[in-house]
């Protein structure tokens, strides 16, 4: 079984708020699962937030919708998944983040034929744009990943914890060159990355979900848009490598 988690929150300092803002009349979270559900592959999405107060409006909007949610641990966001799904006991969870409104459903399906067939730990892609990518994890190595952690309440940056390839098997999917824009920017954490993304739905939205490639051939042709949130940093764990402690007991004892 492979069950979709999709980490929303309310908490980003950058843009408040910003799953929920409005894009096209749908609280933009929406919009991803509206994604999700595009993906064949996919035989579950729950909803994982926060038991936190502030988190309550993810909640109403999922009851509204008849959409299955979890609200677990604040802080800890690997537990949060396991927590979410272990009553299911999925073979693999696909990660998605709530702020990704342009998310490949295409590269989903893709993404869990090659995990499965490579018997991968951790699989994604570099080559997508930041906001298209999506990564699929092995449960049981997550759920026994989690226990070796020093420090997993900085699991909110997950992505560090689980792409690790001189640890354990790790698969990067390479695309085509028509979709290959790794520099292209379609994640919302600004208000610049906002204005982005709304000019590709004002452009090409219709009602159902945007193919991946007419998104990035709009990019392509509309290389203002592109610009507008190009110097925008990505966060890196070389960044925050005093704060965030990627680490196995395992490995500290070998240090």
């Amino acid at each position: 079984m492979i069950i979709a988690c999709l980490q929303v929150r309310l908490n980003s300092k950058r843009l408040p708020n910003k799953a929920i803002i409005e894009l096209n009349n749908k609280p933009l979270f929406m919009h991803v699962i509206d994604r999700i559900n595009c993906a064949k592959k996919i035989e579950k999405l729950v909803v994982c937030t926060s038991a936190n107060k502030q988190d309550l409006p993810i909640i109403d909007i999922c009851k509204k919708n008849n959409i299955e949610y979890f609200a677990g641990d604040e802080d800890n966001v690997m537990k949060r998944y396991i927590d979410a799904v272990s009553k299911y006991s999925p073979d693999h969870i696909l990660r998605v983040t709530g702020e990704n409104a342009c998310v490949s459903f295409e590269f989903m399906d893709q993404a869990i034929n090659e995990h499965i067939k490579r018997n991968s730990k951790y699989t994604t892609t570099d080559d997508l744009p930041r906001g298209m990518r999506s990564e699929v994890i092995d449960f049981v190595f997550l759920r026994e990943l989690h226990e070796k952690l020093v420090n997993p309440k900085m699991s909110e940056y997950m992505t560090w914890y689980l792409d690790r390839p001189e640890k354990w098997k790790v698969v990067k999917i390479r695309m085509p060159e028509n979709l290959k824009r790794k520099n292209y920017r379609v994640t919302v954490d600004t208000e610049m990355d906002l204005k982005v993304v709304k000019k590709v739905y004002d452009s090409l939205y219709k009602g159902i979900p945007i193919k991946s490639d007419e998104i990035i051939e709009f990019l392509d042709i509309n290389q203002d848009v592109v610009m507008l949130n190009n110097d925008i940093k990505h966060r890196l764990h070389d960044d925050f490598r005093n704060k965030v402690d990627i680490r196995t007991f395992e490995e500290m004892e070998e240090a």
